[in-house]
């Protein structure tokens, strides 16, 4: 029954992690506590302090089968042993997941039944022993001496000793007793003769006889208090785990659909190939905002009915699945994102990473990931994918309700998604549905002033969705090359815009600043303009046909000094507006 259970003794607690009554669910974190936060646990328990609740799950029945959960690390050594062994729990008795607690309960279980290996100053991190010490928690029976640890009472520390000695003494004199040997005795009577054999001191053989009643008959303030939830269904089990680690590192739950995920891989280290794929995505790509949120998210889109962030979609089943594709998607997903970039876009420049997933799906189940990008054959898709994506980039469809347009615009490619059917496509060689996803998305619209007015003409220079607009009035130049934006009238002339406008017409920066005064030039032919006045650069480069070179940069032909700002700014607005209405209404 759900609710707060029968508190336990620490031994009790220890018990239960032998016996893998207790285990930790795929979603919890490696274990991250330092060797001074485990002698002050033991310390805080020795005076008295209690123990926070902690929360665990029952897990019973087809929870068992459809998760993965570990054991309690017995060996911990900072980068190289900190992930705990998985145990197969199938066929397993029922047994608790630890949902909250288990960074205090693998601190008692290292500290009476493990060691804690501590990287020795200036030698290497490299997973040998010579750059490690190797230690068991000792607690110090006769603290004649100032404590290493500030503001503790009881001392305990972590030292490299032979494990096959119960206790020995320091150079000071001091007796220390190894904490996991308080197991070599049956009962208390045991302690009191080891104590009277050992020669401790009233005040020693009283901390020993302490610390075993802690250990064997725990007082009720520090026992181990736990609330215990019941309900199989885990996406409650793991809402409850966010909600109360909220309070800490930011946990969101795709971390722990992460952890879930990866957990169900046999045969791939899936953590090392997602994290490989996202640093390829972002470092050669240059998408640095790429996550493995994207990749999550990706798995669904691809093959799943249900695109939604839900811990049941991350089955088992499903994730061997993705698994056994896993070489092909991780392909189909840097040729989108090179793809992407041939069309000059950046991180900064998709703005919603999810804009790409379309195109994921659409090359990996048309399998054209050798083809997509340079493929003369693709030309044709490509073009379509570069104006779907464009588009989406100034429409905005994804916002809050992102996983509902998500699912809308699949149906562009197959109106009935079913998993099981292996199909992805109503029609096969189906070209890019460019149209049809903006249909079946819900976002496509008739453009008309008022939304160019407030959406496109007047975005500033460095707002993301800028860089779009201007590929799409400049739809033929090869971004093989680069391109930057260039202001028409430069940047650099705004102070003496200002003081030309004292007594007329003036725009203010905000206007200047907008896409009425802006183009997208190579960045050789935006070095040679520089910061020329644009009648001069004009003038300069126009050649014979004036008028071609106008309309081809589309600038508008009037008087281009910098006088004539104001009047420039006008008909060029109105000559955006109209290439617009013809643009955003295809």
């Amino acid at each position: 029954m759900a609710g707060f259970q029968s508190p336990v003794s620490i031994n009790e607690a220890m018990q239960k992690i032998k016996s893998r009554e207790y285990l930790i669910p795929a979603f919890q974190r490696e274990y991250v506590w330092g060797p001074e936060q485990v002698a002050r646990l033991f310390d805080s328990l020795m005076r008295g302090y209690p123990i926070s609740s902690m929360l665990f799950w029952e897990v019973k029945d087809e929870s068992k089968k459809s998760w993965k959960f570990y054991d309690f690390l017995q060996h911990f050594r900072p980068v190289h042993k900190v992930h705990n062994q998985h145990f197969e729990t199938a066929g397993h008795k029922d047994f608790y997941a630890i949902l909250d607690g288990q960074q205090r309960l693998t601190s008692l279980y290292l500290g009476l039944f493990g060691r804690y290996d501590i990287h020795k100053r200036n030698k290497k991190w490299t997973n040998e022993d010579k750059n490690f010490t190797s230690n068991y928690l000792y607690f110090n029976l006769t603290q004649s001496r100032p404590t290493q640890l500030s503001d503790v009472k009881y001392e305990f520390l972590w030292l490299e000793r032979d494990k096959t000695q119960p206790m020995f003494v320091d150079e000071h004199g001091q007796k220390w007793f190894r904490c996991g040997a308080v197991y070599d005795f049956k009962n208390l009577d045991e302690a009191l003769d080891f104590a009277i054999e050992q020669g401790l001191n009233k005040e020693e053989r009283k901390r020993l006889l302490d610390f075993f009643t802690l250990i064997f008959n725990t007082p009720d303030q520090s026992k181990i208090n736990f609330y215990l939830e019941t309900d199989q269904n885990p996406e409650k089990a793991v809402n409850i785990f966010i909600r109360i680690n909220s309070g800490g590192t930011a946990l969101g739950y795709a971390d722990i659909l992460f952890s879930v995920a990866i957990a169900n891989w046999k045969e791939i280290d899936a953590r090392t190939e997602i994290h490989d794929l996202v640093d390829q995505i972002k470092n050669n790509k240059g998408f640095e905002n790429a996550s493995k949120d994207l990749i999550l998210k990706g798995f669904l889109f691809l093959f799943h009915n249900d695109i939604r962030y839900q811990i049941k979609s991350f089955g088992s089943g499903f994730i061997q699945a993705v698994e056994q594709k896993w070489k092909a998607i991780k392909v189909a997903f840097l040729e989108t994102f090179e793809l992407l970039k041939s069309f000059g876009l950046s991180g900064e420049t998709l703005g919603a990473y999810n804009l790409a997933l379309p195109l994921v799906y659409y090359i990996y189940h048309q399998n054209l990931s050798d083809h997509i990008v340079h493929s003369i054959g693709q030309q044709d898709n490509r073009a379509s994918m570069k104006t779907w994506v464009l588009r989406a980039i100034v429409f905005k469809p994804l916002g809050a309700s992102s996983d509902t347009t998500l699912s809308n615009m699949r149906r562009a490619f197959i109106k009935e998604f079913d998993a099981q059917s292996g199909v992805y496509f109503d029609q096969a060689n189906m070209p890019f549905p460019q149209k049809a996803i903006e249909t079946e998305g819900k976002y496509h619209q008739n453009v008309d002033s008022e939304f160019l007015e407030n959406n496109v003409l007047f975005v500033r220079s460095k707002d993301p969705k800028t860089f779009a607009l201007l590929a799409l009035l400049y739809p033929n130049l090869d971004y093989s090359h680069k391109f930057h934006k260039d202001h028409l009238h430069p940047q650099s002339a705004y102070a003496k815009y200002q003081k030309l406008s004292e007594q007329g017409d003036f725009k203010p920066f905000e206007i200047y600043d907008s896409l009425v005064n802006l183009q997208m030039l190579d960045e050789h032919e935006n070095k040679s303009k520089n910061d020329k006045p644009l009648e001069r650069w004009v003038n300069e480069n126009c050649g014979q046909n004036r008028e071609g070179f106008l309309q081809r940069h589309l600038i508008p032909n009037v008087d281009l000094s910098l006088e004539n700002f104001g009047g420039f700014i006008e008909d060029r607005r109105k000559l955006l507006e109209d290439k617009f209405m013809e643009i955003l209404n295809k």
